[in-house]
């Protein structure tokens, strides 16, 4: 039994003479190409190369639009209000802290909100606040610091620095 496997290649292209490396002439160093029994000198310059190099890494890059992590210059308006460990504790200055467009206020620290990243995640998104952060009792010195905000159910969140700190808080009633 005979098995015939068809040329990847039509005849015409395979039958064309194949210049090897070795055998370029000196007006052709980089590249050439035979068509049609001719040859083509490519000259590849800096320009050619760096154009190619771009297009291939933004075509290799994800775009903006499929991000799964955006930066907004301040904090989405469903935070902003006083919010507390419980309900009971609202009335407590030292407990509670203030959430604005660009602001986070508790008793130990005064920020400002410098951006917040929003991330996809499984149960919804969550945001991270960079923030520049000072004390009352020394409020020439600031610090950076980043909060975790993640939206719960039933009008609550839980904040801390890191996801292993996360705790709850309740929005406290407008006074």
């Amino acid at each position: 039994m005979s098995l015939t496997v068809p040329p990847l290649l039509p005849s015409a292209v395979t039958s064309l003479p194949i210049v090897l490396a070795r055998a370029l002439p000196s007006h052709c160093p980089l590249e050439t190409v035979i068509q049609s029994g001719v040859e083509l000198c490519v000259r590849f310059s800096a320009g050619h190369i760096m154009r190619t190099l771009i297009a291939l890494v933004s075509a290799l890059l994800p775009s903006a639009s499929l991000a799964d992590s955006v930066r907004h210059l301040s904090v989405p308006e469903r935070f902003w209000g006083t919010w507390a460990p419980s309900a009971d504790l609202c009335a407590d200055d030292k407990s509670v802290f203030v959430v604005s467009a660009k602001g986070y206020v508790s008793s130990q620290a005064s920020c400002t909100i410098q951006w917040v990243t929003e991330t996809a995640g499984a149960s919804g998104p969550f945001y991270s606040a960079h923030m520049r952060c000072s004390n009352p009792a020394t409020p020439n010195e600031t610090t950076e610091v980043n909060r975790i905000i993640v939206a719960n159910e039933g009008g609550e969140l839980s904040a801390g620095p890191d996801f292993k700190q996360l705790k709850s808080y309740r929005r406290c009633p407008a006074n």
